[in-house]
């Protein structure tokens, strides 16, 4: 390996470490940092980081504009601007450190900085499409029931319609936290993964007294049937075992939590698929309960409370990332200010 890769590398080890330990970064977003620099490196084919020249960062950006993701669709706004700005901050950071200060400048980490048009394009608050209420309840009340796996499945997609969470918090949650008699869950951010480990309380949400039930049920399978304890998951990976055919087929449960969302994932693009809707991903689902809100909230102490209980801090977080309104529903909603205004 050449001294400048080497370099590179232990830098950029250095600058991660930072980020976690320093600024107490989760590690999800130190992964998303270190993704970004693993690009710029390998535009820069592993030329010394120390090698910095304005046209270059020029020229990725426009890389980045004609970058293809596995799906095969250009980069998003939202992921060329964070891409830039992944490296608009590793590269302050450089030019604090020894053996790099002389040769990079804290002015030099601007050119990275998104232009208008993507950072505009990532941060505006446009309706995506998702599954309206409706729509989620009735494939959930469609997803069969016949074995563990199947139930599991189901009780999963339920919990997320109550609670509008990640699925990488469902995946991480322990019975423990769930709280039946008062139908809520404690979101532990010491012990489940939540966004930026934050805590905080989730009352289910008015979504249906037979969504309720199905989580319910799931939960005293676990307990009575399965036997499973205050410190196991909620939702348990699949056990998977060699048949007598020679083949691999999932048997039941494990008394585990899944490593990663993509098993989640699949599980609600197929649900989706199976009540003839487009496969949402289990992230769509949060709009769901959001949705709920323009129903039920009539005060800002309303719209705050169900902010609160979907993880945000700050309401505005809920209505500028999940509040747009659908472009059928502006229209209508416009079209009722123009006939008011004709009366």
């Amino acid at each position: 390996m050449s001294k400048s890769r080497s370099d590179n590398i232990r830098i950029k080890r250095a600058y991660l470490d930072w980020l976690r330990r320093a600024k107490g970064l989760s590690e999800a977003t130190v992964d998303k940092a270190a993704a970004s620099i693993d690009r710029w490196l390998d535009y820069i084919k592993g030329a010394d980081l120390r090698r910095f020249h304005s046209e270059k960062a020029i020229a990725f950006k426009r890389h980045l504009e004609m970058a293809k993701p596995p799906s095969n669709g250009a980069l998003s706004d939202a992921s060329r601007d964070g891409i830039l700005r992944d490296l608009k901050a590793f590269f302050r950071w450089l030019a604090d450190q020894p053996g790099y200060k002389s040769r990079i400048r804290h002015p030099d980490a601007d050119w990275f900085t998104p232009d208008r048009r993507t950072s505009r394009g990532a941060h505006q608050g446009l309706w995506r499409p998702h599954p309206s209420p409706e729509q989620v309840h009735a494939t959930i009340l469609r997803m069969p029931t016949g074995t563990v796996i199947q139930r599991r499945d189901r009780a999963l997609m339920a919990f997320l319609f109550l609670t509008a969470c990640r699925e990488t918090a469902a995946m991480t949650l322990k019975l423990r936290h769930v709280d039946i008699a008062n139908r809520c869950v404690q979101f532990d951010g010491q012990g489940v993964e939540t966004k930026n480990n934050k805590r905080f309380t989730t009352f289910f949400c008015p979504v249906g007294a037979d969504i309720e039930e199905i989580f319910e049920t799931w939960v005293s399978e676990l307990k009575s049937e399965l036997l499973f304890g205050p410190m196991d998951p909620v939702f348990p990976k699949t056990e998977v075992r060699r048949s007598s055919r020679g083949v691999f087929e999932p048997v039941g449960v494990l008394r585990a939590h899944w490593a990663s969302p993509g098993a989640i994932v699949r599980i609600f693009k197929s649900a989706f698929l199976a009540a003839g809707l487009p496969p949402f991903s289990p992230h769509r689902i949060r709009d769901a309960p959001v949705d709920l809100a323009n129903q039920h909230c009539r005060t800002p102490e309303e719209f705050k409370a169900w902010s609160q209980n979907v993880g945000h801090d700050d309401v505005l977080t809920t209505l500028r990332n999940y509040g747009a309104v659908a472009p059928g529903r502006q229209r209508e909603i416009m079209a009722r200010f123009r006939d008011d205004g004709e009366d």
